[in-house]
């Protein structure tokens, strides 16, 4: 077999086994549930944001914030996971006056990777 012949064929035996392996799953955290919901509409602060991710996540390296209506993030503390939770995060939230909320999260997952994104709520004006 010439040189030329080896090197395709190895090149194509390399083509194979690459397809033919199976892929590793994709962890990346994700939100898969939230507490106020995304876009929701309370009728009261919430005392506390709960997030459920579709992978466990190190709630150490973990973080979330809210900006209200001035503009002003407000840091908040992870409390951590509900016990035998690792894929939730609990975080208590000081009293929030009427208005629409942003709230950001950053997390490192399961599988390595930094994840992060945001959602709205509104806390609705009392009567």
């Amino acid at each position: 077999m010439t040189p030329l012949r080896r090197a395709l064929a190895a090149g194509l035996l390399l083509v194979a086994v690459a397809l033919c392996a199976p892929n590793p799953a994709i962890a990346h955290a994700l939100v898969f549930e939230s507490s106020p919901r995304a876009n929701e509409v309370v009728t009261a602060s919430p005392s506390r944001i709960f997030l459920r991710f579709n992978s466990r996540i190190e709630t150490e390296l973990s973080g979330v914030t809210v900006t209200g209506p001035a503009g002003r993030p407000i840091p908040l503390p992870v409390a951590g996971a509900p016990e035998g939770s690792p894929d939730r995060l609990v975080v208590p939230v000081p009293p929030l006056p009427s208005g629409t909320y942003l709230v950001r999260w950053k997390v490192l997952s399961a599988d390595g990777h930094v994840t992060e994104g945001a959602f709205r709520f509104t806390v609705a004006p009392g009567p």
